[in-house]
């Protein structure tokens, strides 16, 4: 597989075959696999179209690709070299074969993928925005802490077929567990939401697909761990937290929150006994950027990549990020220089909105 940046040469067309599916559609010249299965009918799990969500993930057989840009950021390097990629990235430039999740029976460990049929158990407020969704499965479910799902609601013009993505908020169980939990944020105007928060929701049908993305401790246990979560990016942070939490040996672990005021807080009681159970330092920092200066708060203002030094050391500590993208994007920009790329590890949450404008721009 060719890693490099695509050229503008025109390609003729090739075949692209899928395990597990009878038959090969056609890739045209410039065409992405991603978009020529779709075209042609493969549902090919995907969400963003464009390379940010990570969610078209899968593996090459067979055959030659080009990737249009750098996708270390979703798939480390070492997958990379073994054959993963995404398909909204690559280029045919033979007749290729793909290992799919959903599609080929035969999919690596890393890459098991189930569509399974659920019901909302209880959708209960956290805060003022954010509900935590509990939902009840037809068979396990196998997932690694700070994995996500993809959401449908079958029946519902306009959600039935697309997707919506809710990262695990708890950690997994051996063998995978037929009950599943995500934090949903309100989004204005945002079509899953909109439908969630209107009424009472429990016993209605939920199609879940995953598990799906890299987002996940690098299983250094002598690293500091730094964690920033903004909003509901809580949700895959509670669960790293929550799996480290029942091992040996852990990192040094120093969380931030950011949060708009007090009222964006949540989980709060949670992450005091996840610091009870921790075997060793857990400092907790939520950081406010709108709380008015007449609240009393005594806290930390402004935003999280301000105070990241005043906590741990930079070059020496592993980075966790998840929630907004211009929260994550900044926190990027501000380690540039201070620590290593291979030790930055984010998660950017792209609501509906974000990634219809990317599709239209991409």
């Amino acid at each position: 597989m060719d890693s490099t940046t695509a050229s503008s040469a025109t390609r003729g067309a090739f075949t692209l075959s899928v395990d597990g599916v009878d038959c090969p559609v056609m890739v045209e010249a410039g065409e992405t696999l991603l978009k020529a299965g779709l075209r042609q009918g493969l549902r090919i799990p995907h969400l963003c179209l464009v390379g940010d969500c990570g969610s078209c993930r899968c593996r090459l057989v067979s055959g030659q690709v080009q990737l249009k840009k750098d996708i270390s950021n979703h798939i480390h390097l070492g997958d990379i070299a073994s054959g993963h990629l995404l398909a909204c990235q690559a280029l045919a430039g033979s007749d290729v074969q793909l290992e799919v999740p959903g599609l080929s029976p035969m999919a690596s460990d890393a890459l098991a993928f189930r569509n399974l049929k659920g019901r909302i158990v209880s959708t209960d407020p956290m805060n003022h925005d954010i509900r935590e969704v509990v939902v009840e499965l037809e068979a396990p479910m196998q997932y690694r802490a700070g994995q996500y799902a993809q959401v449908t609601v079958p029946g519902h013009d306009g959600l039935a077929d697309e997707p919506r993505c809710y990262s695990f908020s708890e950690a997994p169980v051996a063998g995978g567990s037929t009950r599943v939990t995500f934090h949903v944020r309100r989004v204005p105007g945002g079509l899953l939401t909109e439908w969630l928060f209107a009424s009472d929701r429990t016993g209605h049908a939920l199609d879940v697909s995953g598990p799906l993305g890299d987002f996940a401790h690098d299983g250094s246990a002598t690293r500091p761990m730094v964690c920033v979560a903004g909003g509901s990016g809580l949700a895959p942070i509670k669960a790293l937290i929550e799996e480290l939490a029942t091992q040996a040996q852990v990192p040094d672990l120093t969380l931030f929150f950011g949060a708009r005021t007090q009222a964006d807080l949540y989980c709060l009681e949670e992450i005091e006994t996840l610091q009870t159970r921790w075997r060793g330092r857990f400092i907790f920092v939520p950081v406010l950027s709108l709380e008015p200066v007449s609240s009393g708060w005594s806290g930390l203002t402004g935003y999280c990549g301000e105070h990241l030094d005043k906590f741990c050391d930079l070059p020496s500590s592993s980075f966790y990020f998840c929630g907004p993208p211009p929260m994550v994007d900044a926190l990027v920009h501000r380690l540039e220089g201070q620590a290593d790329a291979r030790h930055i590890h984010y998660d950017r949450f792209l609501d509906r909105s974000t990634l219809n404008l990317q599709e239209t721009t991409a």
